[in-house]
């Protein structure tokens, strides 16, 4: 895991350089595993963490300790019912959350809008950081979510990143098979201006975040960027031993910015 830095301002404060983002689908809540993936998850040291198929029931404990205990104070936590696969987010920033859309269940895509204030200086612009985070379903069942990430107007100067389980790619490029029923909508929202940004860095390269019980693997884990975001990336890995190590099905996806 690479580490993160601070740098000191001309005003002799000290400001953080990179910020760290966590995306990680932990496998129906955690379970059993909670204690270890609570443990990765310090090891992580995200300054954001953004889980998939988080539940907020008994195995919601250790992994919200381990949040605290890196300061991620601010959080987003469904009130669902305990047995159902949500959407999580932990930062260490003020933020703001709210659905994608009404039409859209709200504990499977969240708009938070997180303040940066904290890492930059006073005279920027525009202080916030949009994470449109999702767990989308599959098949059928995404072509609403993926609508509205297609419809969404681009701002390639706005901070703006859509993360997470998308449940899609691009057949053969992120997965052994021809299996993305819906790569049609994908393609079309890189091509609107989004950038994948784990791809841009790593051209041709096959590296799959969830792989079946036959051993055909899936890059399902994305962080599409905008055009700002994505130049101020400085790392940008999957973590396959989270996997490896039956903490989840999934890697894990992290993300250094600088800002």
């Amino acid at each position: 895991m690479t580490g993160k830095s601070s740098t000191t301002s001309a005003a002799g404060q000290s400001k953080l350089e990179l910020m760290r983002i966590l995306s990680w689908n932990i496998l129906q809540g955690g379970g059993k595993r909670a204690a270890d993936i609570a443990d990765a998850i310090v090891k992580f040291k995200p300054d954001i963490a953004l889980l998939q198929e988080f539940r907020n029931g008994k195995s919601a404990g250790p992994i919200l300790d381990a949040c605290r205990s890196l300061a991620l104070s601010h959080t987003h936590i469904s009130n669902s019912e305990t047995r159902k696969n949500t959407v999580m987010i932990a930062s260490k920033y003020a933020m703001e959350c709210r659905s994608w859309d009404h039409t859209l269940d709200s504990d499977l895509a969240v708009d938070a809008m997180i303040d940066l204030q904290p890492t930059m200086d006073n005279n920027t612009a525009n202080n916030n950081l949009r994470l449109l985070v999702s767990h989308l379903p599959q098949k059928k069942a995404q072509v609403p979510y993926l609508d509205t990430l297609y419809r969404l107007p681009i701002d390639t100067d706005a901070y703006a990143m859509i993360i997470g389980d998308l449940n899609c790619g691009i057949p053969f490029e992120d997965s052994d098979t021809k299996s993305f029923v819906n790569t049609h909508i994908f393609q079309s929202i890189i091509g609107k201006g989004w950038i994948d940004s784990w791809r841009s860095r790593n051209k041709g390269k096959k590296e799959f975040s969830w792989v079946s019980s036959r051993g055909n693997g899936y890059r399902y884990d994305h962080a599409l960027c905008s055009q700002l975001v994505d130049s101020k990336i400085k790392n940008i890995w999957y973590e396959h031993s989270v996997r490896e190590n039956k903490l989840s099905d999934h890697s894990a996806l992290l993300i250094d910015i600088e800002f």
